[in-house]
């Protein structure tokens, strides 16, 4: 699959979704076989018409990270793609946001859906340009916990001559920033997972989907050694907490490095399960 050339309607939905997202990435989703100069000239267009604006990264480079306008936010307002489950829309001022996660956060989600659409494409499958999430909600039955995970992935693979559509939420964790925070979220990932249905029957994320999501923790602006490290205290907090650990053993989980998912992609062995013992790395599909 090579992907239709874009539109602005897409690009605009895409930016109303991710915040912010470079020409690059923008490409990849959307740019068909046109040239990555089509889609920098599109750019510059919806800027002159005020519907996108631009921050310059400090990176070598200079590269630029696109979003929406208060103008280009009020135009995808009105679009269905841009709306989430909940009824609320996506979209959202780009600078308080990247304020309050960093810019990095909403660049390396591009990234990472970059990598799953490419991989895709590539391998006869399907994950499109609107196939990936940012910070979808689902709380635990009606009066539970909220889990707010970074992104959520659909991905649509062949598997055993066999046409599945797959789910997983996606984690970004920077080991240097302890293990805490990422033990929470995935401590409230499990809540999710053992929330009882109506009347204590089966399990409440059983009317959502029809097997729960994967687990996909991305590790980032860390060395192999130091991801090593990381995984086995992911471990470590899994065992603390006997609903997480309950969960890992029935929900496919792993960790990779955001370099190698970025380099090899996300079917290459690269994903260290989270459930256990340590296991051999492997494509994300076989966690």
């Amino acid at each position: 699959m090579t992907g239709d050339l874009e539109t602005d309607h897409d690009v605009l939905v895409t930016l109303a979704r991710f915040t912010l997202a470079t020409a690059e990435q923008l490409h990849q989703l959307h740019g068909g076989q046109a040239g990555l100069k089509q889609t920098q000239k599109r750019l510059t267009r919806l800027h002159t018409e005020g519907l996108a604006e631009f921050i310059t990264l400090p990176q070598a480079g200079r590269a630029k990270a696109w979003h929406l306008t208060a103008a280009g936010a009020s135009a995808t307002a009105a679009f269905p793609e841009t709306r989430r489950p909940d009824g609320t829309g996506a979209a959202a001022a780009a600078e308080p946001d990247a304020l309050r996660y960093g810019r990095s956060h909403f660049l390396n989600l591009g990234r990472i859906h970059c990598a799953f659409v490419t991989d895709a494409r590539t391998r006869g499958e399907d994950c499109g340009p609107l196939d990936l999430t940012p910070a979808p909600e689902h709380r635990a039955g009606t009066d539970g916990p909220l889990y707010r995970p970074a992104a959520e992935l659909a991905y649509t693979a062949d598997l055993d001559h066999t046409r599945l559509r797959l789910r997983a939420f996606v984690e970004l964790h920077r080991p240097d920033t302890g293990t805490e925070p990422i033990a929470g979220q995935l401590a409230a990932c499990a809540r999710l997972w053992e929330q009882t249905g109506p009347g204590g029957a089966g399990r409440a994320w059983e009317r959502l989907w029809r097997t729960f999501p994967r687990l996909l923790v991305v590790l980032t602006g860390t060395t192999t050694a130091e991801a090593r490290t990381a995984v086995a205290d992911l471990r470590l907090a899994a065992e603390e907490r006997p609903g997480l650990a309950e969960m890992l053993t029935a929900v496919p989980a792993g960790a990779a490095r955001l370099e190698d998912l970025l380099q090899h992609g996300p079917a290459a062995p690269i994903w260290h399960p989270l459930a256990g013992q340590e296991r051999r790395p492997c494509g994300w599909t076989e966690l």
